[in-house]
């Protein structure tokens, strides 16, 4: 085997190569590393772009309940001379889902299912409703004074929210006009008008709720229908409900009509802006089953804020929003022809409503009590 002998000018060479070769294979690794790292920062740049953007949950389906029938029970409210939609359902069952009578006598346009209805001071459910939503939330308390949220309220250091809710807050009221009118001045004239009961004395009043209304606005900083159109119509996927607008029509509306003399004739309804709070809602029996099951399953309310919402606060059985009867809650509204009832069981099992566009029904409450005393036969 011969030895290899390299002088000294070839092992300079060498050496120069060696080095030469060091430096071009660190260069071209620097080269890979900055690559991979500026891609993966921008693999992580890109996914924080996305986490930031937000997705808007997808539109629930609309609920559309089957149309039924139950002679017993169809027999008796064509009997009551009743207009208008009826629904009745037990334990998740629909029993009965009609409508009899004409929503336009004009046009002869009969009412449906499908039909809309203003349903008066039946929406003072909703609108107690949304004042609990603040309160579980942290943002008020019932038991706050009024004037913690409207300075210079008469009363407003003794009157609080839940005098307001029980109609037991002493207040004198406002007489509602003809024209539109913006929640301010109800406000101004609620306060003009004062007290004339004693704080804690039942007194049934729309300016209660105006009141409770405008303090929704307050807190919320959202316009009271902006908030309950996202904090219980949507939440409850009642999708055929509205508030009344001066400038627009509704499609599917009822007219509402009055009997006098004999006669039908169309009933005259105030401006609606004056019923800020207290009857500008219009619905649909579907939807009105659908806030009822909403609030009795939780999704609205917790438990706690229910049962404050289902205790009576004075002789009258008035709650908050509700009647509490010894095995129903009720609400109850007449606007004009309109003639609302809204009833369930204190299980939420059973669930009668009806929504009437004349005033021929003698008591649309005690049709109702006739209608549970139909089921516990039929059980």
């Amino acid at each position: 085997m011969k030895k290899i002998v390299i002088g000294g000018s070839g092992i300079l060479l060498l050496l120069v190569t060696c080095l030469l070769a060091w430096y071009v294979h660190s260069q071209t690794f620097q080269a890979t590393k900055t690559s991979e790292s500026t891609t993966e920062s921008t693999t992580i740049t890109k996914t924080t772009s996305t986490e930031k953007v937000e997705v808007k949950p997808e539109k629930k389906a609309p609920v559309s309940l089957p149309v039924t029938t139950n002679q017993e029970l169809e027999n008796y409210l064509i009997g009551q001379h009743f207009s208008g939609t009826a629904l009745v359902v037990r334990k998740g069952k629909v029993i009965l889902n009609q409508s009899y009578g004409l929503a336009n006598q004009e046009k002869q346009i009969k009412n449906t299912p499908n039909t809309r209805y203003y349903i008066g001071s039946a929406q003072k459910a909703i609108i107690a409703t949304a004042i609990l939503q603040l309160e579980q939330a942290g943002k008020i308390k019932i038991e706050d004074p009024v004037a913690k949220y409207i300075k210079d309220f008469p009363n407003g250091q003794q009157i609080t929210l839940k005098n307001l809710l029980n109609h037991t807050s002493g207040l004198t009221g406002r007489t509602e006009g003809s024209k539109e009118i913006l929640p301010q001045q109800i406000i101004q004239e609620i306060e003009a008008a004062g007290s004339d009961s004693t704080i804690g004395t039942w007194h049934y009043s729309d300016s209660n709720y105006a009141v409770l209304a405008y303090i929704l606005q307050l807190v919320s900083k959202q316009d009271a229908q902006e908030y309950i159109q996202e904090h219980i119509f949507e939440a409850a996927n009642m999708q055929n409900t509205g508030f009344f607008k001066n400038d627009a029509a509704v499609e599917n509306l009822s007219e509402s009509y009055k009997e006098k003399n004999g006669q039908i004739e169309k009933a005259q309804l105030p401006n609606l802006s004056q019923l800020f709070g207290a009857g500008d809602i219009y619905t649909t029996a579907t939807d009105f089953y659908l806030f009822d099951q909403a609030l009795m399953q939780g999704k609205l309310i917790n438990e706690v804020e229910k049962n404050k919402m289902m205790t009576s606060g004075s002789d009258s059985t008035y709650g908050m929003g509700f009647y509490v009867n010894p095995g129903s809650y009720s609400s109850h509204g007449v606007l004009g022809g309109f003639n609302t009832i809204n009833t369930f069981t204190h299980t939420g099992l059973t669930d009668i409503i009806l929504l009437a566009n004349t005033n021929q029904v003698q008591s649309l409450g005690q049709t109702a009590d006739a209608i549970y005393g139909m089921l516990n036969q039929m059980a």
